[in-house]
């Protein structure tokens, strides 16, 4: 995400002074133009008003002189419209000869009209030179630009970086270190909860700790998780859906009994070997959340399907409940960490973090989640995933 952010920040700033560049070319262009222009009009003032003849034309110049007894003299090699000038109206005006455009004035002096071309083909190589060098300098620019950004984004999210892979080592350790005393916890109060001798309340009181104990260990599972599985793609193998769904489906056998949900695992045949590249305690931990998540939204008698199905390079692993359902337009939210819906729910509270930590996990592994379902028509979760290539 940081270097996604790095390249943005980057690609923007070069655009931005790239169209600074544009503007100030622009703005070059047409004023180097209108100067030009003046120095066209001024030199043909100046040829128009001190000319006596025709013979002698400056350099890329033709001339027509319109005595007033009606006799016309043009300048050698003038071009074709040169005779037709000197019967224009008096003033400045743009004029064509074959492929060649030209600048013309028309002057009065005492009965004589007087028409001066300028061959406009020099002057429009200057401009066309200075387009070019204006592009040249537009592409340095924007190069020169990219560039500086994207070394300048570089070392600005460096301390970013290395604060957020010191908040995940954080996170990591804590998750570590507090799993052990957490599993001992746990332990202890189950077999506090098995005993005998205690009065019906006391014995109300040790299960929901034993149940709170499991809660917090999944808690810190999830976040143990969310903060290493992204981040070492080295830890990735080559990973049998089938057989991690059906491994994850007898770790939750004696909890769904309990509860008298049924787990059914269904595989297509033609996907009976399909697999993935990534982590597989991440994926495990995925798929063990939805169980779970449809598991806390069950009531007993339903049952809960497990499928790995194939479609051309996808895998899909759904997980489908016969709950209370979910409304559609809270399937967005229900992925938001420690956000909680209110159509999919049968009275009991997660935590928050599970969905949130599923939809990490599978778009760290290149896919997405989708979410099916309607109240009253229980809820559908489906995993979409890359299939590994061929050994």
């Amino acid at each position: 995400m940081l270097r996604r952010t790095a390249r943005a920040a980057a690609v923007q700033s070069a655009l931005a002074l790239a169209a600074v560049l544009v503007m100030v070319g622009v703005a070059l262009y047409i004023a180097d133009a209108h100067i030009q222009n003046s120095q066209i009009d001024e030199q043909l003032s100046q040829v128009a008003t001190s000319v006596d003849d025709v013979g002698d034309p400056p350099p890329g110049m033709a001339i027509a002189i319109s005595e007033p007894s009606g006799r016309t003299s043009v300048s050698p090699n003038a071009p074709a419209p040169t005779a037709n000038a000197v019967t224009e109206p008096v003033g400045y005006r743009n004029m064509r000869a074959g492929d060649v455009d030209y600048r013309a004035l028309v002057v009065d002096q005492s009965g004589r009209k007087i028409a001066v071309l300028l061959d406009l083909t020099p002057w429009q190589r200057g401009l066309q030179r200075l387009l070019l060098a204006l592009l040249a300098a537009e592409l340095a620019g924007l190069a020169a630009a990219a560039g500086v950004a994207v070394a300048l984004s570089r070392r600005a999210i460096q301390p970013l970086a290395a604060a957020l892979d010191l908040q995940r080592r954080f996170v990591a350790d804590a998750s570590h270190e507090l799993r052990a005393p957490l599993t001992v916890l746990h332990t202890r109060t189950q077999l506090l909860a098995r005993r005998n001798d205690l009065d019906d309340a006391l014995s109300a009181q040790l299960h929901g700790l034993v149940a709170d104990t499991r809660a917090l260990a999944d808690v810190v599972d999830d976040l143990l998780l969310a903060a290493t599985a992204r981040h070492e793609p080295g830890r990735n193998e080559r990973v049998e859906l089938v057989h991690l769904c059906r491994e994850v489906a007898e770790s939750v056998a004696a909890e769904s009994d309990s509860r008298g949900v049924a787990v059914d695992v269904i595989i297509d045949p033609a996907s009976e070997n399909v697999s993935i590249s990534g982590v597989r305690p991440a994926l495990r931990r995925a798929v063990f959340a939805l169980v779970d998540n449809a598991l806390n939204h069950e009531k007993p008698g339903g049952t809960i399907t497990l499928s790995v199905t194939r479609a051309g390079g996808e895998a899909r692993v759904t997980v489908a409940d016969t709950g209370p359902g979910l409304e559609p337009r809270n399937a967005e939210q229900l992925f938001r960490r420690f956000a909680h819906g209110d159509g999919h729910s049968a009275g009991v509270r997660g935590h928050g973090i599970g969905l949130a930590l599923v939809r990490e996990v599978v778009e760290a592994h290149d896919g997405y989640i989708t979410v099916g379902g309607a109240p009253g028509l229980g809820a559908t979760f489906t995993m979409h995933l890359p299939v590994a290539a061929s050994r």
